[in-house]
C-alpha cells in the first residue's frame, strides 16, 4: 500500500500539514517495504483548483491513502472518487508513520 502524508517541510522532523491540498510536500510511504520519499507538491502555490490538481498528482503517484490535518471538500471528493482513503491525523510525520505501520 502507498500512503501520501502531507507535510510542512522536507525535513526529517516535519509535521503533518493541516492543509492537505496546499501542503508544500508529500511524504510517500510504501507500507510493504517501508521505503519513503519526499515529493514537492507542484500545485501548492496555485491560486485556483488546487484540490482537484493535488488529487490528480497523488493519483498519478499511485497512492492508496492520503494523511493530512484537514481535507478541503474538493480535495476529499476528488480523492474519494478515485478510491483513495482520506485520513485526518496531526503531529510529527515520523510518529504518524509509526502509527500507520503498526
Amino acid at each position: 500500500m502507498k500512503i501520501a502524508i502531507a507535510v510542512t517541510s522536507s525535513e526529517e522532523d516535519a509535521h503533518v500539514d493541516r492543509r492537505g491540498a496546499r501542503a508544500p510536500y508529500y511524504l510517500i510511504l510504501t507500507t510493504d517495504s517501508g521505503l519513503s520519499k519526499i515529493l514537492s507538491n507542484p500545485v501548492s502555490q496555485d491560486e485556483r483548483r488546487v484540490g482537484p490538481q493535488a488529487a490528480a498528482f497523488l493519483v498519478s503517484e499511485g497512492v492508496d491513502e492520503v494523511v493530512a490535518g484537514d481535507f478541503g471538500p474538493k480535495f476529499r471528493a476528488e480523492l474519494e472518487n478515485n478510491k483513495i482513503t482520506c485520513t485526518e491525523m496531526t503531529g510529527i510525520a515520523s510518529q504518524v508513520i509509526d502509527k500507520l505501520m503498526s
